[in-house]
């Protein structure tokens, strides 16, 4: 934002600038003719001349003294204007902390959900495995006993009327 601004205060500056040389020059040339009059001091008078000078004078003090409080003026402005950018960047700043603030407190609960949801198929995983396990022990002691009972000459269905 800053280089913006620069941007638009030295155009405004240079324009300034510029007026300002144009006012300056102006003057100077209005002081050489002053300074040329005075040769011709006898046919004009020299009261005339010696009012006419410090008029001049007047003038031209005049005119730095309204060039340097321009100046401060365009100074002052400048300064308020970085002023209010610094407040409003960090009221924008302020801001944007509050809303992030605001929805992290407003997905608390999704989280939460999010970590039981984690900590349920971890239980689940356990369960499965667990559960996998028993299978798995179960079709070992089946093949075990399933092959003692051959070798016993009984067949599975007589062992299962047995259980029964």
């Amino acid at each position: 934002m800053t280089d913006t601004h620069d941007k638009t205060t030295s155009g405004a500056g240079d324009k300034a600038a510029k007026e300002w040389d144009a006012f300056q020059r102006d003057l100077d040339t209005l002081g050489r003719q002053l300074a040329e009059l005075g040769a011709h001091g006898a046919a004009l008078g020299e009261h005339f001349l010696d009012s006419l000078q410090t008029r001049f004078k007047e003038v031209q003090a005049q005119a730095t003294t309204y060039r340097k409080a321009a100046e401060e003026q365009m100074e002052q402005a400048r300064q308020e204007t970085e002023g209010t950018l610094k407040d409003a960047r960090t009221h924008s700043t302020e801001a944007a902390k509050d809303a992030a603030r605001e929805l992290w407190e407003k997905a608390q609960p999704l989280r939460e959900g999010a970590k039981d949801v984690g900590e349920g198929l971890a239980r689940a995983w356990g369960e499965l495995r667990t559960s996998f396990g028993k299978a798995a022990q179960r079709l070992q002691t089946e093949d075990v006993s399933g092959a003692d009972r051959t070798q016993a000459n009984v067949t599975p269905n007589e062992d299962r009327r047995e259980t029964s």
